[in-house]
């Protein structure tokens, strides 16, 4: 078993060299839920940080949803903070009454309530690196949600290894490992952490797709579908890059003005790319007036099927309206 672990962090080590996540003495922090994972993430990362030169340190977000249990799991991770002699931070909000006040489910407010006080406090401390502890499981089951309700390429990249947000850039470096790899390495070395029971309920698709599905999937069907399903993400991920650029050449192409609430596109020349190539510069310009707005299938699809008229209007979200005359398309706030 020692053989095994040694060998866990053998080749953490080479996977962070090959994909360079971390510079030589940087200041990394770390989102511990108090759970294996990023227990983990943390004993692995610290037990590198001499040799590297990192100052590490745990950041923590209580979300107020289960008020005794999430109090013991703050106190957990403030304690190992204090034990590893590493810099800790915590935030906390109450994600139901969020949840409410803006119409959206727990899974997704407590989410965005979690990495806006991740990035927040990382950018604030000057902070480059934040670290996640998402495993090859997590990987898989995002693919295979995406794909029950309906994706395209850039769904099905999955979970990003790497993403740069502003001056802070998140990192997941366990994804190409298992939760059961990480597990036999916290019961080896006799590190303790945290259960949370709510992974446990059927109440959230995630948890029912973990518990029920893949299991299904492994017994019926694939015994190795988490290896191949986190496998898929590696393979978009070329194909998606090279429309990207394909993507990047339209819009020069059929882009003609942007001002604060309007996007311009000329279209003779946007009616002369494919749908797909359509779609992404359509997506582009909503970007362009609101990050957060997007196009969904269904209203390309009817948007897709104004396009033949020489006049047509519609709505799209986030109050933008999309106007097509015989020279132009344009994409204006309300």
């Amino acid at each position: 078993m020692k053989q095994q672990n040694d060998d866990l962090l053998c080749r953490f080590e080479t996977h962070l060299a090959e994909h360079r996540f971390f510079k030589s003495r940087q200041k990394i922090l770390i989102a511990c839920s108090g759970g294996p994972d990023s227990v983990a993430l943390f004993h692995l990362l610290q037990a590198l940080a001499p040799q590297y030169g990192w100052k590490i340190g745990l950041i923590h977000f209580n979300h107020q949803l289960r008020p005794r249990a999430a109090k013991s799991d703050e106190s957990f991770v403030r304690r190992l903070a204090a034990r590893s002699q590493v810099f800790f931070y915590r935030g906390t909000g109450n994600v139901k009454r969020e949840a409410r006040r803006t119409q959206t489910s727990i899974e997704e407010c407590a989410r965005k309530m979690r990495y806006d006080f991740f990035f927040h406090t990382a950018k604030t401390k000057k902070i480059p690196a934040l670290a996640l502890a998402h495993t090859q499981d997590d990987q898989a089951e995002t693919v295979l949600m995406r794909m029950i309700q309906g994706t395209g390429l850039r769904g099905l990249q999955g979970i990003r290894a790497k993403y740069p947000r502003g001056r802070v850039t998140l990192v997941r470096p366990l994804l190409v490992f298992t939760k059961k790899e990480l597990r036999a390495y916290l019961a080896e070395q006799k590190i303790p952490y945290r259960s949370d029971k709510s992974n446990d309920s059927s109440r959230f698709v995630r948890n029912r797709i973990r518990l029920e599905l893949i299991p299904k999937l492994q017994r019926d069907f694939n015994p190795r579908v988490v290896e191949a399903l986190s496998r898929l993400p590696a393979i978009v991920a070329g194909e998606s890059a090279l429309i990207a650029e394909l993507e990047e050449q339209a819009w020069k192409k059929a882009f003609k003005k942007h001002r604060a609430t309007r996007v311009e596109l000329y279209r003779s020349v946007f009616l002369k790319f494919p749908t797909a190539l359509q779609f992404r510069i359509v997506e582009k310009a909503l970007k362009k007036l609101d990050p957060l707005s997007g196009l969904s299938f269904e209203a390309w699809e009817r948007l897709r099927r104004g396009l033949v008229r020489s006049r047509y209007r519609c709505s799209l979200p986030k109050d933008i309206d999309l106007a097509l005359t015989p020279k132009n398309i344009t994409l204006y706030k309300k």
